[in-house]
């Protein structure tokens, strides 16, 4: 691939899955804290034990496939990826490499700019290692397999995004789509990506970004790393390309190892995991089932109601708002709708620090006050004290 950006980044994004059990047993994804606790024979890879894919995972996957106008295949492949690592205790991880479950699809940022998506594939988590001292410094390493056999949906984007910005952007614009879809819980599921970056004047030397978590750390990240490859090669040093891992703490990145090829880990089929089809009949029951998506929502939004683009935007980001808003605004003015939805209903649940399903508001309570304030029986002093009185018990708004 020819490049010609001063800038070049492409993002492997791992996804955890919003299940109630690993992706090949029976243990719960959530639940005990108490290290080792949440696992059995098939996650800790006793001899004998057999994995069973878990059919939730696979649909989740394939919604955002769906989403991403990905191609999906026609069969479901794994693999083991093989390494000597004491965060599988198998010596190997269950993954997909020689057919993903999906490839070749996009994903627009928020400038509508269109990102391609190389692959999506899922793959188990492998457990995790914890640093009393932290990584430079503990003199040993404590391993929690807790977190070995969740599943996990890996998001491999081309190499198309030219800043540090862009890259945050597309993290967010990811996560509306996750939480529209209901596949991914914020509050009890990790995202994380490893960042591949290159610069101008190393002739794009491939520099990998391991297990960055968060929208502001993938930025901060990047930024690191983006003035640290132009300060060496502008004092005439020999970027290589490598594995480097990133401190939050301290907001540098550090050297781990030289750059792995993925023939290193020894791909080979998984035995105990015989390849089944995807059939057109599974995937279409799956689209059926499909929620409309914020950019869906946001044309609606204008085209229908009328609102301004971006109130549109904002209010159709978030799917509880956007839900909210279509039903307040076929009875009342969507004008008057949307800028309570968007100004005052935040500005409520910010100051209850709650989510809006978390409080005691519905629908027809705020119907209720935005046709008092219509009709003029009501101020809008009235009307803000109202809601911040649902937020802790429902009552009847006109009475």
């Amino acid at each position: 691939m020819t490049f010609t950006a001063p800038i070049v980044i492409g993002l492997e994004i791992h996804i955890e899955l919003n299940t109630a059990t690993k992706l090949f047993c029976p243990c719960q994804r959530t639940g005990s804290d108490i290290p080792n606790s949440r696992t059995c024979p098939i996650c800790l890879g006793h001899p004998g034990s057999k994995p069973v894919l878990n059919k939730k995972a696979i649909e989740s996957a394939i919604k955002l496939a769906l989403a991403t106008k990905s191609a999906i295949a026609p069969n479901l492949v794994f693999s083991r990826k093989s390494y000597f690592y004491p965060d599988m205790s198998k010596n190997y991880q269950i993954s997909q490499y020689e057919l993903p479950l999906a490839k070749e699809g996009s994903l627009a940022l928020g400038a509508g700019k269109s990102v391609g998506i190389t692959r999506l594939h899922l793959e188990e988590d492998p457990a995790s290692l914890v640093h009393p001292s932290g990584m430079r410094e503990s003199a040993y390493v404590l391993v929690d397999y807790n977190r070995s056999g969740n599943p996990l949906l890996e998001l491999v984007t081309r190499p198309e995004l030219e800043s540090p910005g862009e890259a945050r952007d597309f993290m967010k614009q990811l996560i509306t789509i996750l939480e529209y879809l209901e596949i991914f819980d914020i509050n009890s599921c990790i995202i994380k990506a490893d960042a591949n970056i290159s610069i101008r004047e190393s002739n794009y030397s491939r520099v990998e970004i391991k297990n960055i978590t968060g929208f502001k750390e993938i930025e901060r990240a990047l930024n690191y790393e983006v003035a640290r490859q132009q300060q060496e090669a502008k004092e005439g040093k020999t970027l290589r390309q490598e594995t480097r891992s990133w401190d939050s703490e301290l907001g540098i990145t550090s050297p781990l190892r030289e750059k792995e090829s993925e023939e290193e880990y020894g791909y080979i089929i998984d035995p105990d995991l015989v390849s089944f089809s995807l059939s057109h009949e599974f995937i279409a029951k799956i689209k059926q089932a499909m929620p409309e998506l914020a950019h869906e929502k946001l044309e609606k939004f204008q085209q229908q109601h009328g609102i301004t683009e971006e109130m549109a935007k904002i209010i159709s980001k978030d799917k509880e708002l956007a839900e909210m808003f279509e039903s307040v605004a076929a009875s009342v003015n969507p004008e008057l709708a949307a800028k309570w939805v968007r100004r005052e209903l935040p500005r409520v649940l910010n100051f209850a620090k709650k989510k809006l399903h978390e409080t005691a508001i519905k629908e027809h309570h705020l119907i209720d006050i935005l046709q008092l304030v219509q009709q003029k029986k009501i101020t809008d002093k009235t009307a803000q004290r109202l809601m911040e009185l649902l937020i802790n018990s429902p009552f009847d708004v006109k009475e």
